[in-house]
């Protein structure tokens, strides 16, 4: 496909990377000279110097021959008016990333009518991304596939943990599970029998959800029941995330400087006990007694507040912390020092982006470690390589493992003699560089 994207930002060059490696055809434009020198510096793509929602720029970037527009500038007027203008080009799919809340509740916005395909909310989708950690605090990210049936979890291995030194091939598997890759020194691994799992791997175990808290006994981990949640920063994301915890009848607490903003908090918020207050005053964490929620979530807009606050909550006696981080090449580093979680908003909205840009029947895509793996969720077609063969006999490209499938009210985690039949939803576990070779065992192209 040729696709164009507006916006040299977290996003828009990890959408760019991604699927240039896909090997679409792909044009980035950016207003920022500077910005457009580290994409030219690092990516083989067509990079335009200039402004998305102009006429002229868009020419520039052959418009006319595009099959995809993605606005995911700073800037929503930006991302709005360049889809707008795609679509008179006739550009098939746009899709537009909008921040303002305003803009996506008012009636008056009708976007599907103006021929906006998508438009994403960053602030939303990550507030929901973020509510499935609570429900597993104990891992770093959880993921669900199969509405709900099939989950992911990536769980660091503790020091006491009984698997250390194990080769996967002697570990229980019952109830069945499948580790589909180990995260050792920043770096993944798509593990075979032969290996072992050592102190400090993080492990991405895919399972059945019912039978996950089973599992991560195995693994030496306990499921952390949530007694309550503390969230520093009021903004969209943290009013979002406080709205779908009190729906699920969990206590919070919100802290927010602004005394206006605290005020509109509390007459929206119906549970939430909203605090007015500076989250790094340590006297204000105790005296609120942030060490009875067991959870601490750190939603400011400033890295440095979020990393700080979250090692004071640490420090008082909270048992797990979570801290935003929007430099994404900090999150490595942030999760060795202390915060046990650490979350990118923008990579969470590139993979929801992902999802709706995926050729064939794809459900969802999730990226994982800055995009250097990803689970695809998709539907087995009535023709393909890979359907009705059992997979001992299908040469997967490496790099890749299937790590379930879903087929009518069963949750299968494969084995060799086990065979896709159309209609199942299967979950797929690769390398970036392999996809257009998944695809083509699905889609058989």
């Amino acid at each position: 496909m040729r696709i164009i994207i507006v916006g040299a930002g977290k996003v828009g060059y990890s959408l760019a990377e991604k699927l240039s490696i896909e090997n679409h055809d792909v044009f980035l434009v950016e207003l920022s000279a500077e910005r457009l020198a580290i994409v030219e510096q690092n990516l083989d793509i067509q990079c335009i110097e200039g402004d998305g929602a102009s006429i002229s720029i868009l020419e520039q970037a052959e418009v006319n021959n595009a099959d995809m527009l993605i606005a995911v500038t700073n800037t929503d007027e930006v991302n709005i008016l360049a889809c707008l203008l795609a679509k008179e080009f006739s550009v098939p799919r746009t899709i537009a990333r909008v921040k303002n809340q305003e803009y996506i509740r008012e009636k008056a916005f009708r976007f599907k009518n103006w021929g906006i395909d998508l438009v994403i909310n960053p602030d939303v989708v990550a507030a929901e991304t973020i509510s499935r950690l609570v429900e597993v605090p104990e891992a770093i990210n959880v993921e669900y596939y199969a509405r709900g049936r099939v989950q992911l979890l990536e769980l660091r291995i503790d020091d006491d943990s009984p698997v250390i030194g194990k080769k996967l091939s002697r570990l229980r598997f019952d109830p069945p599970y499948l580790i589909v890759a180990i995260l050792r020194n920043s770096k993944i691994i798509i593990p075979h029998g032969d290996d072992e799992i050592i102190p400090e791997d993080i492990v991405f175990v895919v399972a059945e959800t019912k039978k996950m808290v089973d599992i991560e006994k195995i693994l030496g981990k306990k499921r952390i029941g949530v007694k309550g949640v503390t969230i520093l920063g009021g903004g969209e994301i943290g009013a979002s995330l406080a709205k779908i915890l009190e729906d699920r009848n969990v206590r919070v607490k919100l802290i927010e400087k602004d005394y206006k903003r605290c005020e509109y908090l509390s007459s929206t918020l119906r549970e939430t006990l909203v605090i007015h207050g500076d989250g790094t005053d340590m006297d204000l964490l105790e005296e609120e007694d942030i060490a009875s929620s067991n959870l601490f979530i750190a939603l400011t807009g400033d890295d440095k507040t979020n990393l700080l606050v979250s090692l004071l909550a640490k420090h008082i006696g909270v048992e797990r912390t979570l801290a935003q981080i929007k430099r994404t090449e900090y999150i490595p580093l942030v999760e060795k020092i202390g915060v046990d979680v650490a979350v990118s908003p923008r990579m969470i909205t590139a993979g929801a982006i992902l999802k709706f840009i995926r050729r064939g029947q794809i459900l969802s895509v999730t990226l994982f470690e800055e995009a250097k793996a990803e689970m695809l969720e998709l539907i087995a077609p009535e023709k393909g390589k890979i359907i009705n063969k059992p997979l001992k006999n299908v040469r997967l490209p490496k790099g890749v493992l299937i790590g379930a499938i879903a087929r009518n009210d069963e949750v299968i985690v494969p084995k060799g003699e086990d065979k896709i039949k159309p209609g199942d939803l299967v979950m797929v576990f690769s390398l970036p560089q392999n996809v257009p070779q998944v695809e083509r065992l699905f889609m058989g192209r």
